[in-house]
């Protein structure tokens, strides 16, 4: 009976020993392998002037006593120094406190969001998890904190932030034809060439024009053509003759004219002689005549020309009110003299720049003259020259803004920008360089949203987005 007694004693005392045990929470203090966290990112990346991550883990089954309380401390170490992060608090099942719960049976998760300015000496540094077991009124901490990363990516510090302004292009072409255009009137049913026509001021023009031609080694006459019409409102017999007497008419005056001047009268020809129904139209339709849209719709309404004509005779007073402000003005014949351009070489221009002819120059003659100095200051003198002349081209501006940024000159650009922009706020390029203005003013965010804009000024454009991306610490987007 006594080894009995004996026997019982010692299975409850083991039995004891073993809750005892299974409910020691210290035991939590050996982590198991595969309950080990990880940290996101790794190592940890600065963006913009913070570093931020996450750190996530897992409590297995059976290890997170129903009694116990487990406070984890996310530490970076750096230098000798170390900034101690939020911690956050889990709980058992038999805790009554506002933590999460973990239950003993299944376990659970856990995740931390870390934040932390960054500094300079951060740069080798160490992100550490300590845990510290909390129950029964003690605070047992982990032997051991985890090593979960080491270094910060600081790819943003090391990149470069100049960000690139674009030039506008030009349309400049070298060799290329111009014209120069005059007209003169006809009286109705007529195919006179009248002295009063011909001392207009857009003759007379041509006439210099074609004079000044032979001291212009880089201008070549090439031909004048002669386009002559009658207006609508005779028979088509009729027209048709006065079209082709006006037309020959133009062409033996113009020939003459070019004997005077030793030039070549075989370059006029008679391109077009016609009853002009097509100006007709345009006229009507751009003319405030009361009942223009009852004339219009004659044309739409007739092809032929002699009932068109008829029916415009129909008309009465407004007919009345064609003859006086319409007809007159297509009774005509259209001089175009057609003028092959010799430009200038890029040596003749790089000369007039440096020469200070710039004035000499036209829009796209100085646009493309500009690419051909290397002098910053010799680009600006050109752009700011032909923003001064052609007011209402943005190409100016931006290009004067874009030498301005080049040379660090930031309010300079700022100003030529903001006037590019008045003329095309939606312009890319304008857009691109407010960018380039505003990341020169450390202006980030701002800078980000004009690059996001100006996506068609070119490939430019995506390599400064990228930069912005960098710069936040976003390098998978860069």
């Amino acid at each position: 009976m006594k080894e009995l007694k004996l026997t019982l004693l010692a299975v409850v005392m083991a039995g004891a020993a073993m809750l005892v045990g299974c409910d020691n929470p210290e035991k939590m203090k050996d982590v198991p392998q595969d309950a080990f966290p990880k940290m996101d990112p790794n190592p940890m990346v600065l963006q913009g002037k913070t570093v931020s991550g996450k750190i996530t883990g897992k409590f297995p089954p059976k290890y997170f006593n129903k009694n116990a309380k487990l406070e984890l401390i996310p530490v970076v170490t750096y230098g000798g120094s170390e900034l101690k992060l939020s911690s956050k608090t889990y709980q058992g099942e038999k805790i009554t406190e506002n933590n999460p719960v973990i239950n003993y049976e299944n376990g659970g998760s856990f995740s931390i969001d870390y934040s932390f300015p960054y500094k300079e000496e951060m740069m080798q540094s160490e992100m550490e998890l300590r845990y510290v077991l909390l129950y029964k009124e003690k605070q047992v901490p982990f032997d051991v904190p985890l090593k979960l990363g080491y270094g910060i990516n600081v790819t943003q510090l090391l990149v470069d932030r100049e960000a690139e302004p674009v030039l506008m292009g030009n349309n400049f072409t070298r060799d290329h034809l111009t014209t120069k255009e005059a007209q003169i009137g006809f009286a109705i049913q007529s195919s006179d060439v009248r002295s009063g026509e011909l001392t207009k001021d857009d003759v007379k023009a041509l006439q210099d024009a074609i004079k000044d031609l032979s001291a212009n080694q880089k201008a070549e006459l090439k031909g004048i053509d002669v386009y002559a019409y009658a207006s609508p409102d005779g028979p088509v017999d009729l027209n048709d003759k006065l079209s082709r007497d006006r037309g020959s008419n133009t062409q033996k005056w113009m020939s003459q004219t070019l004997k005077k001047g030793k030039v070549d009268a075989d370059l006029v020809s008679v391109k077009e002689r016609a009853t002009d129904w097509d100006g007709f139209r345009t006229m009507v339709q751009g003319s405030d005549i009361e009942d223009k849209e009852m004339i219009l719709r004659v044309l739409e309404m007739y092809s032929d020309p002699d009932t068109r004509n008829r029916e415009m005779h129909n008309l009465g007073k407004v007919f009345s009110v064609l003859a006086e402000q319409i007809l007159p003005k297509l009774r005509r014949s259209r001089m175009v003299a057609n003028i092959a351009v010799k430009g200038y070489t890029d040596e003749e221009l790089v000369a007039m720049v440096n020469g200070s002819r710039i004035s000499e120059l036209g829009l796209e003659e100085g646009l493309y003259a500009a690419t051909l100095v290397q002098d910053f200051m010799k680009k600006a003198d050109v752009y700011a020259n032909l923003a001064s002349r052609f007011t209402t081209d943005v190409r100016p501006l931006n290009n004067l803004a874009y030498v301005y940024l080049k040379q660090n000159r930031l309010e300079d650009a700022k100003t030529n920008l903001d006037k590019a922009a008045a003329l095309e706020s939606e312009n890319p390029f304008v857009l691109n360089n407010l960018g380039v203005y505003e990341m020169g003013k450390n202006n980030d965010a701002e800078a980000e949203k004009y690059f996001s804009r100006a996506t068609a000024a070119g490939e430019v454009v995506k390599s400064n987005l990228g930069i912005c991306e960098i710069l936040k610490g976003n390098y998978n987007k860069a």
